[in-house]
């Protein structure tokens, strides 16, 4: 009996864990998802519902840090992370960048994941300013974008395409409203979360939420 009961024991050892990993693979996966943002329409699925069309974030062209011209089209087949902020900024700006910081050491050397910050303050933040500032942070320049352009394609850009704030404060000069929001968007355009750049557990939850994205992507 005793023997018996051993080799039960083993057997239960070898295969729960198994079994378990089994269970985990197939069902789990699909507890683990991502809201599709401003969603226009969808389709039935054995899974349940599919957006099929959403908000896309519109073109644009703006100049790196480098003075290098970057397209939306660039970014398309990319994850990538959004955020909007000045240079110049003393409160929330250098925060919302240094949580960016974990974002790309987490995600070093990964080609699927981009971060993209856009200045509110064009005119003052030219490429030398940027390249300067995101040195400061120790920016990969490979992974991370800071642009510039055209205030007014920037402010549009903003609160039509992430709907975001973004507008120069006419009480405060060289004084800027933004939001301090990071945006996920994904391989679409669509947009598929916001996170405070300031709270270290939302952008936590945002590391985490990229790499369920990622999930995604990588079972189809």
């Amino acid at each position: 009996m005793k023997k018996f009961a051993k080799a039960g024991i083993l057997v239960a050892v070898l295969v729960i864990p198994a079994l378990v990993f089994l269970f985990l693979k197939v069902f789990a996966k699909n507890h683990y998802t991502l809201p599709v943002y401003f969603a226009m329409d969808s389709v039935e699925t054995a899974q349940g519902f599919r957006v099929t069309k959403a908000h896309q974030i519109p073109p644009f062209t703006l100049t790196t840090q480098e003075g290098k011209i970057i397209s939306g089209q660039e970014l398309k087949g990319k994850i990538y992370v959004a955020d909007f902020f000045f240079t110049r900024c003393p409160s929330i700006c250098p925060k919302m960048t240094t949580e960016l910081t974990r974002v790309q050491e987490f995600f070093s050397g990964d080609k699927e994941v981009k971060i993209i910050s856009f200045s509110v303050d064009p005119e003052y933040d030219q490429p030398d300013t940027l390249k300067l500032y995101s040195s400061k942070y120790s920016a990969d320049l490979s992974q991370w974008s800071f642009v510039t352009g055209k205030k007014d394609s920037i402010y549009s850009l903003a609160q039509k395409g992430f709907f975001l704030s973004a507008l120069e404060d006419k009480e405060r000069p060289l004084e800027f409203i933004h939001s301090e929001k990071l945006v996920l968007v994904d391989k679409e355009g669509w947009i598929r979360g916001y996170y405070n750049g300031t709270d270290k557990k939302d952008v936590d939850r945002l590391i985490e939420e990229i790499r369920v994205l990622k999930n995604l992507y990588r079972n189809g």
